[in-house]
């Protein structure tokens, strides 16, 4: 009986699924309680949070994959952004500097974009390096060619 090779290119790969699911959570706590998610104004959050620090997360995520490293560096790179981040919004915005509960979810916010940045990389990476054994299956994901 032959091992079974686990397919990284698959629709349920936890690179995939885990930062949708954590976004989703975000989106919904957002509907729920606002206050929890934005600790000033949302113009602040989408601006600061989203597209700066969502944007170099993404680069950040981009740049790991593109040098074929390891994914730890994602996690740190994105903690990285994250405080630089929290800072954003305190000098800016007056927000609070060491407040956990706004750094850890900014945090998972950031890593879940940096996630799905290293994941269209690695994608491409895939699919162009090793065309001859994979072919794309969507923006994220590949397979093994018939």
């Amino acid at each position: 009986m032959a091992a079974t090779v686990p397919n990284p290119g698959r629709p349920t790969s936890p690179m995939v699924v885990l930062p949708v699911l954590a976004l989703l959570a975000v989106l919904v706590l957002y509907v729920i309680r606002p206050r929890s998610v934005v600790e000033v104004s949302l113009g602040d959050f989408l601006l600061v949070t989203v597209a700066l620090g969502g944007g170099g997360a993404w680069m950040a995520g981009r740049a790991v994959a593109k040098g074929w490293s390891p994914f730890l560096q994602v996690a740190l790179y994105a903690l990285l952004v994250t405080c630089a981040v929290r800072f954003c919004h305190f000098a800016l915005f007056h927000g609070t500097l060491l407040a956990f509960d706004h750094f850890l979810l900014e945090y998972v916010i950031l890593l879940s974009i940096a996630t799905l940045g290293f994941r269209s990389v690695r994608k491409q990476q895939m699919t162009l390096r090793y065309g001859w054994l994979y072919e794309s299956a969507g923006p994220l994901l590949w397979r093994a060619r018939p």
